[in-house]
């Protein structure tokens, strides 16, 4: 991952299977952010700087160096930050939200002749975040409670502080760098891309929220390398054939520690550790794919589409839980792990295209896509994770309108994913936390709409809306906190037959955090106002319907909720400066995230809170040469 975009050229979004087109595989969908290349007849220079509530800042700053007839250099660089707006109650120079990136990126490009180019790439970023829960409600723990006692505000639904006595704060670092190689062979065009990726996560945590040493040290962190080399041919457009055939090697290893101690009230006369001590576990992922993707035009508007994909995944991971070096009293004692999951599977793509005119084309695919299996160590309890496929049926259709004036595009779908991995919130674990596992089917469908158009040559408009019906066909998992038990074996919360075990039959619950009903609006306004000026205003109106932080819990809900962004600027017209003002969540929308918080506050809820939960208001401030 990375902790901050900037220099971006643009942000593709595509839907549903893509791992007959891209190496690394895709089985609901891909984002792809393109950074800007070098480009050789440009001398340019770049500046913008924002500064807003919160003390909100951003300096973004790139150039492009022509360095000769074939070789350009880009170099961009970007520091961002904002105080967070949840103050610690017991240190106050401290709040959840704080958040400091850096980070730096260069681009060379070397075309040394028509028919091949080299493009080198390096980055370093870092990241400090503070982002720790804060409580929602209190629960039955009396114990728990009264540490409270001596603030005249308590936690509570309304309350944004923290009142924890420790800390949680998680550091990063990331280190990358790739070249990519394209060379004409012919008409064909053979694409390498060798990339390396590390990323270093130091995260220390106070677990318990609270004023009292019950978990202040959750300390743990991950080290992690990735390394990918990409083979892929293209054939020459325009053909009635064309096609992309590639290879693909995949290798990840993940190491990290967890260790989780407090002194829990001081009950023991020693600190509690969870899992009887340090947990060190290593992860190494290797996946090897062949693709390739098929064009075939039958007449000039109607086209046949085809692709084909093999995969091979094999996910290694090891545990070895050691004592601390000093005193400890183990809660629940976890065994070590040593274990190899491993799968392959070949997936693809058929669909045809009609396009009668380049203002109208529609189109209907059938895919499936694959997720390789996974080994999820979270808390130091190992679950092997079955790899999850997807059968998928779209049909759309994209049109321009209004003589180019406008777009108007839909699209309709219907996902199954057999064995999907979803996200299980455990509160039998201390802390309690999200682990993956597998449910048994998981049917999405919906449709989408997006358009745009100018209403003026001043004013525009576009807007996107989606209906998505995310369901749980099949799904046994973790009764939920408070949630009554059934009497019928197979419905709600119910006991398996002859254990004490409980399993809760979530078939026909919704899948969370996927909202059924979301819209954008973007209306745009820049009049003309002549003597080489130009103002621009702009607005973003995104809104979502409620959504299950944790699947079936009634009380781990997110309301609808909808954001208002925008912007206010002047400046000339050849966009060598601007002036602006911009705005973030303008009308002050507080949502959250609400999880039980398990035995450490039993009956009581914590709240995820993020940044942008407050309205941030500030100017702006760019310079292009």
């Amino acid at each position: 991952g990375s902790t901050g975009f900037a220099d971006i050229e643009r942000i593709e979004v595509l839907r549903g299977p893509q791992g007959t087109l891209f190496g690394k595989n895709s089985s609901a969908g891909v984002i792809q952010v393109v950074t800007k290349k070098p480009r050789m007849d440009d001398a340019s220079f770049s500046l913008d700087l924002k500064y807003g509530e919160h003390n909100d800042r951003v300096v973004q700053a790139s150039a492009n160096v022509p360095l000769g007839e074939t070789l350009a250099l880009r170099v961009s660089g970007y520091s961002n930050g904002q105080d967070g707006a949840i103050p610690y109650v017991l240190t106050p120079s401290r709040a959840v939200g704080d958040r400091r990136n850096n980070g730096v990126r260069a681009k060379l490009l070397w075309e040394p002749s028509d028919t091949l180019s080299f493009l080198l790439s390096g980055e370093y970023q870092t990241a400090f975040a503070r982002d720790g829960q804060i409580i929602q409600s209190l629960g039955t723990s009396a114990l728990f409670n009264s540490q409270f006692a001596r603030f005249a505000e308590k936690p509570g639904p309304n309350v944004y502080k923290s009142y924890m006595d420790g800390d949680w704060t998680a550091d990063t670092k990331l280190y990358a760098g790739s070249l990519e190689i394209n060379a004409d062979i012919g008409e064909h065009t053979l694409t390498s891309i060798t990339a390396y990726r590390k990323l270093e996560t130091l995260q220390l945590s106070d677990i318990d929220a609270s004023p009292a040493n019950v978990f202040n040290n959750s300390d743990g962190g991950v080290d992690s390398n990735q390394f990918t080399q990409e083979l892929r041919l293209t054939s020459p457009g325009g053909n009635r054939l064309e096609y992309v055939l590639g290879l693909y090697y995949y290798r990840t290893e993940n190491g990290g520690y967890a260790v989780q101690y407090g002194n829990y009230y001081g009950l023991f006369g020693a600190p509690v550790v969870v899992g009887g001590g340090r947990r060190d576990a290593t992860n190494k992922v290797r996946s090897l794919a062949a693709f390739g993707n098929v064009t075939f035009a039958l007449t000039d508007a109607f086209k046949l589409i085809g692709g084909l994909r093999y995969t091979n995944d094999r996910n290694h991971g090891t545990l070895v839980v050691s004592p601390l070096p000093f005193p400890a009293v183990p809660l629940g004692i976890l065994p070590n792990y040593d274990g190899t999951v491993k799968a392959d599977n070949v997936s693809g793509k058929v669909g045809v295209q009609f396009e009668p005119s380049r203002d109208f084309m529609l189109y209907a695919t059938y895919s499936t896509g694959f997720k390789g299996p996974a080994i999820d160590g979270t808390a130091g309890i190992i679950r092997e994770v079955r790899p999850e496929t997807v059968k998928r049926w779209e049909v759309g259709l994209k049109t321009s309108i209004l003589d180019g004036k406008g777009n108007f595009n839909i699209a309709a779908y219907w996902s199954n994913y057999r064995d999907f991995q979803a996200q299980t919130f455990d509160i039998t674990i201390t802390p309690p936390a999200f682990y993956l596992s597998n449910a048994g089917l998981l049917r999405a469908r919906g449709i989408e709409v997006e358009t745009g158009f100018r209403v003026t040559p001043a004013l525009g408009l576009s807007a996107s809306g989606a209906y998505n019906d995310a369901t749980f066909r099949e799904y046994d998992g973790q009764c939920y906190p408070g949630q009554p038990i059934s009497p019928v074996v197979g419905q709600g919360c119910y006991v398996v037959p002859g254990t004490t075990t409980t399993v809760a039959n979530y078939r026909g619950f919704r899948l969370p955090n996927a909202p059924k009903r979301s819209y954008i609006l973007r209306p745009d306004y820049k009049p003309a106002v002549g003597g080489d000026m130009a103002v621009d205003a702009a607005a973003n109106w995104a809104w979502r319907t409620k959504t299950q932080a944790v699947i079936g819990d009634p009380n781990a809900q997110i309301p609808s909720y909808g954001l208002l962004n925008g912007t206010i600027g002047f400046g000339a017209e050849d966009g060598s400066w601007r002036v602006g003002i911009y705005a973030r969540n303008l009308l002050d929308k507080r949502f959250y995230a609400p999880y039980a918080a398990g035995v450490i506050n039993p009956g009581g809820y914590s709240k995820i809170v993020m940044p942008e939960a407050f309205r941030t208001i500030g100017g702006t401030l760019s310079f292009r040469i």
